[in-house]
Order: structure tokens, then C-alpha cells, then sequence
């Protein structure tokens, strides 16, 4: 018999728990230092009898206690009296997505503080480092959640894990959108991490027997946390699929699930994207985006490249910062052979050791370049020319690059 699925958030959430050290909420400060000093552990429990009050850090205990007359002071003062601010405390039965959204809200200072494990009956179970639930995140991608035993990783193997998963979870094939005249869409793309782990990603969806939706995003940041929230963006472009065919749409309502989201965190963080719609049977183009680069369109008539011309006319806030924008859309006829160029704002950004930058004037001269070969050897192409032009200095963000075009 199958394990329910509950079952199989609850075993694993109890596997991810790295110790189970607790001090009492009536020790005072000076025993609770003594105890961290013969341990470890950065964080501890607090407990008032059974019940679970909150989290101690040596971190907080060594700033307090440290200070001048810090024994003198506070050494005596009750551990209740100075419980570590921010602390999440979660059940067993939660869900993974719950305890990642949770973690991924906190503030930069108290982002890998040790997460709180209680029973459903609220009682202590311990407490889970954040590298376990990167590595949980990445074992659940991978689809072996057997993987989660192997615990007393190094974060760096973590990250290396992590990043491979993003870039096996990129589309290997692409939709195969053919009109009945026998017109249809081509793909190809390059992404390159510039290190660890990062936010740029980039899907394309089957919207129906002849379009395909082309989304990409780029999370703010790098990082442990820009991954867990690119992994909360996929989620919600499965979970808005009925909406695909719509570009407008899509975006509006993944700002609103965002925007709630991101708001927890009290940070600047935010999401750029673009999403269009390309269909072989009407050769329409239709397009909105986010805070994001506009794409460059390549005419196979003149042979020049340039900026999709409605994109100034539909350019929004990215996502995540204003909850109740209504994103609006443009559409273009393509000609047979046109290409669509999309892309993050690492290839543009590429500097040289005289800190001038590829610029996007630059990447459309390449894309009019570039041979009219194999399209995937095209997309590769662009990246050569930024990197030749960065003379070794290497790509300091991710790149991400996506052409689709009409045959």
C-alpha cells in the first residue's frame, strides 16, 4: 500500500532533526552560556516544563554576556527573558512547502537559525538546521527522498546538489507546436550558473496543439534563498496553467501569490519576468512582462534585431512589490524565420576589465550575426561573443538565454 503523503512529510521532517538540546526557562544566563560552551550547538530549546517557549543562541548569549559587565549585568537574568527573536516553531504533520515559505520569509540575520520541531500535541522534538531542509528540497526535486538519511553534509555539497538539480529541472524537450499548414515553433536555450545556486529560470509550457508559453523569471539575489523561492515560482506556474494562454493574466496572478509571500520577509526582494505566448497557427506573438528585460526580435526579412516594439507599452513592477497590479499585454505578427531572443540580465551585464558592459545595443548586434545554422548553435554564439567580450573576466550573474522561432 502507497504511504500517505502526510506520512511521508512527517517521517521526513523528523529525519531532518539535528539534536534535541533544550535548557529550562527558569536557568539563568550564566548556566546557559556554560552549556553551550560544552556543546556544539548554536541553538538550543527552551522549555517551561513541557511546553516549548522559544530558542536561545550562542550567538545572542555571547553578545550580551560579552559586553563589558555583561556577567555582572545580565549573568544572573533568567534565559526566558532572552529568547532569540524571529524563531519559527513548526509541526510534524506541516507540509514542506509551509516550512520553506516559512524559512524563506525570515530576515537575513536570523535566516539559518535552527527551525523548531513540535509533536501534534505541541510538545519538543527538536530542532532542524536549515541545511537539512535545503538538502530535503533538493532530494524531493530529485525525486529520491530516500536521500534525506545521508544528513552531516557539508553546506557546500549541499549547494553543488542544489545547483545541479536546478539545472536538471530546465526543460530537456520542448513542446512540439505544429500548424496545420505545417508552420511550426523551434527552441533552444543556454543557462549558465554564474556559482551555487541561483534565481534565473525559464519554462516553456504547452498551451495548445500549436503555441507554446515562454516564461522567465529572475529571483533577486543569489543563494540558498533565491533557489527556495525560484522553487515556490515553478510551483505556481503549474498551479496556474489554466491561465497560460493568457500572458497578462498569468503574470497578475502570480504577483498577487508573491507578493504575499515576499511581504513576510520585511526585505526588498522580488522576482522579474516574462511570459509570452507564441502560436504557430496565427504566427501571433503576444507578451507582458515584469520588471524584466524586454526581448530582442530578430526579422528574418531585414535581417535586423531590436527590442519587441509593444514592450515599453506593457512593462510593470516586478513581481512581489505592488500586490494588486493588473499586468497588461501586447501582441506582434511574426514572419516566417523571425526569432525571439529572451533573456536575463546576466549576459547584458558581462563586464570587461574596463567595467563597460556587453549592453543590449551589443547583444543585438550578435543575434544579426549570428549564423543561420542550428539554433542551438546560434543561442551558444551569443554567449561566446559576451564572454570574448568580458576578456576572461567570467559572468558574474546567471545567464539564461531562450529563442524560440517560427519555421
Amino acid at each position: 500500500m502507497r504511504e500517505p503523503s502526510g506520512a511521508v512529510e512527517a517521517r521526513n521532517l523528523r529525519a531532518l532533526v539535528g539534536h534535541r538540546e533544550f535548557v529550562r526557562a527558569e536557568d539563568n544566563l550564566e548556566t546557559v552560556q556554560q552549556r553551550f560552551a560544552s556543546g556544539e550547538h548554536d541553538f538550543m530549546a527552551v522549555l517551561d516544563g513541557r511546553t516549548l517557549i522559544g530558542l536561545c543562541s550562542r550567538r545572542d548569549l555571547g553578545d550580551l554576556l560579552g559586553s563589558r559587565y555583561g556577567f555582572a549585568l545580565h549573568g544572573r537574568s533568567l534565559i526566558r527573558n532572552q529568547l532569540t527573536a524571529g524563531a519559527i516553531q513548526v509541526r510534524v504533520d506541516d507540509h514542506l512547502t509551509k516550512v520553506l515559505q516559512a524559512v524563506s520569509a525570515r530576515r537575513d540575520e536570523h535566516f539559518y537559525d535552527d527551525v523548531l520541531l513540535v509533536d501534534a500535541a505541541g510538545d519538543f522534538l527538536g530542532l532542524i538546521p536549515v541545511r537539512e531542509l535545503v538538502r530535503l528540497q533538493t532530494s524531493l526535486l530529485m525525486g529520491n527522498i530516500a536521500e534525506i538519511a545521508a544528513k552531516n553534509r557539508q553546506m557546500e555539497e549541499d549547494l553543488r546538489m542544489a545547483r545541479e538539480v536546478q539545472v536538471a529541472m530546465l526543460p530537456r524537450e520542448f513542446p512540439a507546436c505544429v500548424a496545420a499548414d505545417g508552420t511550426s515553433l523551434q527552441f533552444a536555450h543556454r543557462y549558465e550558473p554564474a556559482g551555487g545556486v541561483g534565481g534565473d529560470f525559464f519554462d516553456v509550457l504547452p498551451v495548445s496543439p500549436t503555441a507554446a508559453g515562454i516564461m522567465v523569471c529572475d529571483v533577486m539575489g543569489h543563494g540558498v534563498r533565491a533557489a527556495l523561492i525560484s522553487t515556490m515560482v515553478r510551483a505556481m506556474i503549474e498551479e496556474l496553467r489554466p491561465h497560460a494562454s493568457d500572458p497578462a493574466v498569468m503574470l497578475s496572478q502570480m504577483n498577487a501569490h508573491l507578493t504575499q509571500l515576499l511581504r513576510r520577509t520585511g526585505d526588498m526582494i522580488f522576482v522579474t519576468a516574462v511570459y509570452a505566448v507564441v502560436d504557430a497557427a496565427t504566427h501571433r506573438f503576444t507578451y507582458a512582462q515584469a520588471g524584466h528585460p524586454t526581448p530582442l526580435q530578430w526579422s528574418a526579412r531585414s535581417g535586423l534585431a531590436a527590442p519587441f516594439p509593444g514592450g515599453d507599452n506593457v512593462g510593470g513592477p516586478a513581481l512581489g512589490l505592488v500586490e494588486d497590479h493588473r499586468y497588461e499585454s501586447a501582441s506582434l505578427e511574426l514572419g516566417i524565420g523571425d526569432q525571439l531572443l529572451f533573456f536575463t540580465d546576466g549576459i547584458v551585464e558581462a563586464a570587461n576589465e574596463a567595467d563597460e558592459e556587453f549592453g543590449l545595443p551589443r547583444l543585438a548586434a550578435a543575434l544579426e550575426r549570428a549564423k543561420r545554422g542550428n539554433l542551438g548553435d546560434r543561442v551558444g554564439e551569443l554567449r561566446d561573443e559576451a564572454a570574448r567580450f568580458a576578456q576572461g573576466q567570467g559572468f558574474g550573474d546567471d545567464v539564461c538565454l531562450v529563442v524560440c522561432q517560427l519555421v
